[in-house]
């Protein structure tokens, strides 16, 4: 029973990924999922909670682990690396195509609290780490915040401009586009 609920949750991912949720059919879900279309709603109940139950027990939201406060060295130029590898090695050209699949007008209110929990953890993060780097007067930053969300901004625009790139292209992008972004953010911070 716990395989046929994954399996139906791995399909709904796999088909927003390749068509959006607006595109996706219970029976596009089922046949993807190997099952009967009366499985997944006797499972799910609907399209809608099929989806949002996926959300729920999500596996696929990217997060910031806490023990990434344990690595930080405090040199601007590893520590930023660091969060950017963590970021960028997690939001996957898959999963932006998957959160891009999220934004049907339908189903929007609902699906907005998940997407924007990518954003305001790494954010924040951020922010934690600026704020103690300033404290130490290793950067010269007026506004953490807005420093946080500058880089955060870069890696989420990378990220949204590599969504239907290639897993080698993207691999060989993310190494140049990190390295980039750090210069220009340490030539800009210190």
């Amino acid at each position: 029973m716990k395989n046929t609920r994954s399996n139906i949750m791995a399909a709904t991912r796999k088909l927003i990924v390749e068509k959006g949720y607006s595109d996706m059919t219970t029976k596009d879900v089922a046949k993807e999922a190997q099952v009967n279309e009366v499985t997944l709603f006797r499972q799910f109940g609907s399209k809608k909670e099929l989806l949002l139950t996926t959300l729920k027990e999500a596996e696929w939201i990217p997060s910031v682990n806490k023990e990434i406060y344990d690595q930080f060295q405090w040199d601007l130029t590893s520590d930023l690396r660091l969060m950017m590898e963590a970021y960028l090695t997690q939001v996957t050209p898959e999963i932006v195509r998957f959160s891009l699949g999220l934004r049907a007008q339908e189903i929007y209110q609902e699906t907005m609290p998940y997407i924007e929990k990518i954003p305001t953890a790494f954010i924040q993060t951020l922010e934690d780490y600026l704020i103690r780097m300033k404290s130490k007067k290793q950067v010269k930053i007026h506004d953490p915040k807005k420093s946080a969300e500058i880089i955060f901004s870069s890696m989420i625009g990378f990220a949204f401009l590599h969504a239907y790139s290639s897993s080698d292209q993207y691999e060989k992008e993310v190494e140049i586009f990190i390295s980039d972004a750090i210069d220009q953010f340490i030539n800009g911070l210190i």
